[in-house]
């Protein structure tokens, strides 16, 4: 009997460990970015509740109110084509329209459409002799130094996708070479992309001193997947400038890294995220 009542008490202190271990592994799942530090990207699709709006009743009708001026489309000046439309069928006399004088009528109706179309450009030199005997020869513009390459207009509106209306590289690469007939890869629009980074390197540092000296300023991060690893986005702003940027660590490690903590600002940072420095 004492054997027995030995066993029940192990078993029961072991149930006792399950069930304290159990509550614990159940509220680390139930933690999100709401009631933690846990960036949003973290949280599981399925946890994440439905937008609440702020809005108010306002109490009027859905849809432009009354005396609102509104905004419509207003006919161009100068359209890059006019159709007049001919005179079609013919007239109860039985005269053809094609043979009725006709006066073009004041009333227009425009339609706007998109064109997307490739333009190449060939670039030719020239040669001549001067009276002296001295021979001459144009050069070719420093921008074009392959027999073949892309224009500066196609490589930005490549990054722009990519960069601006975060298009997939292999998808941006197919609309541009179904709209063009172009043999683009991959790889080129993520070269085009390193190559415009390099180029605007320095006013975004420019920007993000800037914000970092300000009087005030809005100090924010959140997390992000690069790659399949959890990265960090710091973001600071004022009124007028926003600065971000990415790295595999966070809070005054991160800032310290991309060279913008300093100052004051260092320790307003710090508070922010209860990092000390």
């Amino acid at each position: 009997m004492a054997r027995l009542r030995a066993e029940n008490a192990a078993q029961a202190a072991q149930i006792a460990k399950l069930v304290a271990r159990i509550q614990e592994l159940e509220a680390r799942l139930a933690k999100d970015s709401h009631h933690s530090s846990k960036p949003p990207s973290s949280d599981p699709p399925f946890k994440k509740p439905p937008p609440k709006s702020r809005r108010q009743r306002s109490g009027q009708p859905p849809g432009g109110q009354t005396g609102h001026p509104g905004a419509t489309r207003a006919l161009v000046d100068t359209p890059e084509q006019t159709v007049i439309v001919a005179l079609t069928g013919g007239c109860a006399c039985g005269r053809d329209g094609a043979e009725i004088d006709v006066v073009v009528v004041p009333e227009r109706r425009q339609a706007i459409d998109l064109v997307v179309r490739r333009e190449v450009t060939e670039y030719r030199t020239v040669s001549g002799v001067c009276a002296c005997g001295q021979s001459h020869r144009s050069p070719f513009p420093a921008a074009v130094s392959a027999p073949v390459q892309y224009g500066a207009g196609l490589m930005a509106f490549a990054v722009s996708l990519t960069h601006d209306q975060h298009l997939p590289s292999q998808r941006a690469t197919e609309l541009l070479n179904a709209l063009l007939g172009l043999l683009l890869s991959p790889a080129t629009l993520v070269t085009w992309g390193r190559e415009a980074a390099a180029r605007l390197a320095a006013p975004v540092a420019a920007i993000g001193q800037a914000v970092a000296q300000s009087a005030v300023a809005h100090a924010d991060e959140t997390g992000m997947r690069v790659a399949g690893a959890l990265h960090w986005l710091p973001v600071l702003c004022t009124a007028t400038l926003t600065f971000d940027a990415i790295h595999a660590k966070r809070g005054a490690e991160a800032l310290t890294a991309i060279g913008l903590l300093g100052g004051a600002f260092a320790g307003s940072w710090s508070m922010t995220i209860g990092e000390p420095l």
